[in-house]
């Protein structure tokens, strides 16, 4: 088996709202998050696909976290070249992804690709080929731009448990999210049903953009306990009209 999936542990109860705690490049230390029924997706390298060949960056700062915290392995494509990648780079980028998480508890693996559409067959295909390396249980997630989060979006064929639309570097169609005027097809594709994706450094999305959704959080600077109780007592807030005018 190459993955060996986190959910041997008991999981801690859940708390709401129900949030993921994204851990980027830098040193994090998650340790005051046990017992407290929060996820992290960790970044765990960025695979880099340029003039036929496959380059695995790796993660360069350490990450400290609880024995049995729900660990998500996220892994950043970059592809630099004119077109798409090959069926070879796909089956590459799968065997390095795979090597990465062997052996290690993890509650499932996470893919950042701003795909464009001449590449989404390969990510398709890239995406099949990982699940199958998968053993049953095993999370396979994907971010999401948000203008892909709407009804009959290609993500929703795509062979994943979830799309996280990230609400956050959205340009100007930010503001329509945020006072909830992004059309009525938005959030709508299946995939993203149940997740969203925010940032503490810009403001909220509408609150009903955020209700009855897993909220994966990512900050800019590294994770405190007083990061996180701020963040989630802002949450809270925000979803409940307090902080409106």
């Amino acid at each position: 088996m190459l993955f060996q999936p986190v959910m041997l542990y008991a999981r801690p109860p859940e708390i709401s709202p129900r949030v993921v705690l994204w851990a980027w490049e830098r040193r994090e230390n998650l340790l005051f998050l046990e017992g407290s029924g929060i996820e992290a997706a960790f970044y765990a390298g960025t695979i880099i696909f340029d003039r036929d060949s496959t380059v695995l960056r790796p993660r360069l700062n350490p990450l400290v976290a609880p024995e049995g915290l729900p660990l998500t392995a996220v892994f950043r494509l970059e592809n630099m070249q004119s077109g798409p990648p090959s069926g070879v780079q796909a089956e590459e980028a799968v065997l390095i992804i795979s090597g990465m998480c062997s052996g290690r508890k993890l509650y499932g693996v996470q893919i950042d690709y701003d795909s464009r559409i001449s590449e989404r067959g390969f990510y398709a295909a890239l995406l099949r080929d990982l699940r199958k390396k998968m053993p049953p249980g095993f999370r396979l997630s994907i971010t999401a731009l948000a203008s892909w989060s709407h009804m009959g979006s290609f993500i929703d064929d795509l062979e994943v448990d979830e799309a996280v639309p990230m609400l956050f570097r959205m340009g100007p169609d930010g503001a329509l999210v945020r006072k909830g005027f992004a059309g009525g097809s938005f959030m709508k594709a299946s995939r993203c049903s149940g997740v969203v994706g925010i940032s503490l450094d810009e403001p909220l999305p509408a609150p009903e953009y955020l209700r009855n959704r897993k909220i994966y959080i990512f900050s800019p600077h590294s994770w405190t306990p007083e990061i996180f109780g701020d963040a989630l007592l802002k949450i809270r807030r925000h979803m409940n009209g307090e902080d409106l005018p």
